[in-house]
């Protein structure tokens, strides 16, 4: 008998953050170590800690990072789904799964359902993963970075 994805517990956060290697690095800084997913509608944290509070503590880290957008923060325990909004650091509300999910892409329904894992999403598209394992120091200095080439994106810009 294999092992069953679904059957293990998951924590993760499903933020409206277009850049997945944002994410991972607001993740690292923070001291959330995972890896991230970036789809067309947002980057998704799929975090290595699935201890009790990891997710309340994720949330609360995340969304206020992102403040004055909502993220999803998820968690499968047992085989059940749960989902609740945050918003500015706080826990808004509980959501039903079905309809939390019903617009969410593909593979962020995949991963949070047990059907596909972060290695599965990785072998197919290897350039929509990031991992957030790294250190505090290097995740700053990547923040940093694609900073500085945003700015210089948007001074391209016409």
């Amino acid at each position: 008998m294999g092992f069953d994805p679904a059957e293990s517990d998951t924590v993760a956060l499903f933020t409206p953050i277009p850049n997945g290697r944002v994410l991972a690095a607001v993740c690292a800084v923070n001291g959330l170590k995972g890896r991230v997913l970036e789809t067309s509608a947002g980057a998704f944290a799929v975090l290595d800690d699935t201890s009790d509070g990891a997710t309340e503590k994720a949330g609360e880290v995340l969304s206020g990072f992102v403040k004055d957008r909502p993220i999803l923060a998820l968690e499968r325990r047992s085989g059940q789904i749960s989902v609740t909004q945050w918003q500015a650091g706080v826990a808004v509300e509980k959501l039903a799964p079905g309809f939390a999910l019903d617009d969410a892409p593909g593979a962020v329904v995949s991963l949070i359902t047990g059907s596909q894992t972060m290695d599965d999403l990785a072998a197919v598209h290897p350039d929509k993963v990031f991992d957030a394992r790294m250190g505090r120091v290097k995740a700053f200095r990547e923040l940093r970075g694609l900073s500085k080439d945003a700015q210089r994106q948007a001074k391209e810009q016409p």
